[in-house]
């Protein structure tokens, strides 16, 4: 029983004192090493049909030879390219003598229509084709639609590909037709004797000089120049509409007014009863204070736009930028407020509905 003893000691002395010993890990690399292999096979394999079908696509890239890639660009590069080849091939037929349409001018350019893309094919490469419309006048003073076929490729560039073709111009809406501006927020009113006399004021500066024009804005910015209407005289003037802020709950604020204003300007050099230097023009002006004695317009523009001007939008920088915001702190002015200009408050719309 000693003996075997000391043999089972000794058997268990070799394992401790041995530098490496057995392991069931050893047996288990080989096995790791096949499946690592395997899944790599298999992933090479579901790679293979996609590399194929990038391939395919690159090949017709190149015999295309047009780069989808950057479709929108070469849109672009089409439209104004086409433009002036087709621009100058209807000015060269129209100053051509054979044709009844001699000595028209180009009126304008209106974009193009019919775009339509024809694809590559083993014997030509892919291009666009393109209308570009204008119109004419002619020298009676009729004017016509003229449409100009072109093709293009940004490797051949712009053909014309026929003579221009002639359409008259649609006719003009039917005199029952009569659209207004939306007025939403705003009621029309009726301007009083005050704020006419400050519209005016506000038509003599227009055609006067920048200082004075300035003055009957009350524009109190230093920096502040305007620009006048130069060789005219104001004539007459007269108010056809006005509006006044008015909120959610039916309240007016009768302290601002927009209208629209017609101004009868005469050639500063014509001769004293000469109609023919007559024209009329419009504006739509902004009046503060339009319920006291001393209304006067701080904003002008098209008609349309009197609902959203705002104080001394007019006005440049002596810097030479345009103000981005209006300098008065009534902000969005005509759209709801009436505050006073020189009143430290905020957005006129926000106010007039609360």
């Amino acid at each position: 029983m000693a003996r075997n003893k000391r043999q089972r000691n000794q058997t268990d002395d070799i394992y401790d004192s041995a530098d490496v010993v057995p392991s069931s890990s050893v047996s288990d690399k080989p096995k790791r090493r096949y499946r690592l292999t395997r899944r790599l096979l298999v992933f090479a394999l579901l790679l293979a049909p996609l590399n194929a079908l990038g391939l395919v696509a690159a090949v017709s890239l190149v015999l295309n030879g047009v780069d989808n890639s950057s479709g929108a660009a070469v849109e672009i590069s089409a439209t104004q390219t086409g433009r002036t080849e087709a621009e100058s091939s209807l000015q060269e037929w129209l100053d051509s003598a054979p044709t009844v349409f001699g000595g028209s001018t180009i009126k304008s350019w209106d974009g193009t229509s019919g775009t339509e893309n024809v694809e590559a094919t083993q014997d030509d490469i892919g291009y666009q084709l393109t209308t570009h419309d204008f119109t004419i006048r002619t020298p009676d003073g009729v004017s016509y639609h003229a449409a100009v076929r072109t093709a293009y490729a940004p490797t051949r560039g712009v053909k014309v590909l026929s003579a221009p073709t002639i359409t008259p111009v649609d006719p003009s809406a039917v005199s029952e037709w009569d659209p207004v501006e939306p007025t939403t927020g705003w009621t029309t009113t009726g301007a009083n004797e005050a704020a006419t006399s400050a519209i005016t004021s506000w038509a003599g500066a227009l055609t006067t000089s920048p200082s004075e024009l300035k003055l009957a804005t009350r524009d109190g910015d230093s920096s502040h120049v305007y620009g006048t209407l130069t060789g005219v005289t104001t004539s007459e003037v007269s108010v056809s509409t006005a509006w006044i802020p008015e909120n959610d709950r039916g309240e007016v604020d009768e302290s601002t007014l927009v209208a629209t204003v017609s101004i009868e300007l005469l050639d500063a050099d014509a001769e004293e009863g000469d109609e023919s230097s007559r024209t009329t023009v419009t504006y739509d002006v902004l009046v503060r204070e339009a319920d006291t004695a001393a209304p006067y317009v701080t904003a002008w523009g098209p008609v349309g736009s009197g609902t959203g001007l705002s104080d001394y939008e007019n006005a440049v920088s002596l810097d030479g930028a345009v103000d981005a915001a209006p300098t008065g702190p009534s902000g969005g002015a005509s759209d709801g407020g009436g505050e006073d200009p020189a009143a430290d408050t905020g957005d006129a719309s926000t106010e007039g509905s609360e």
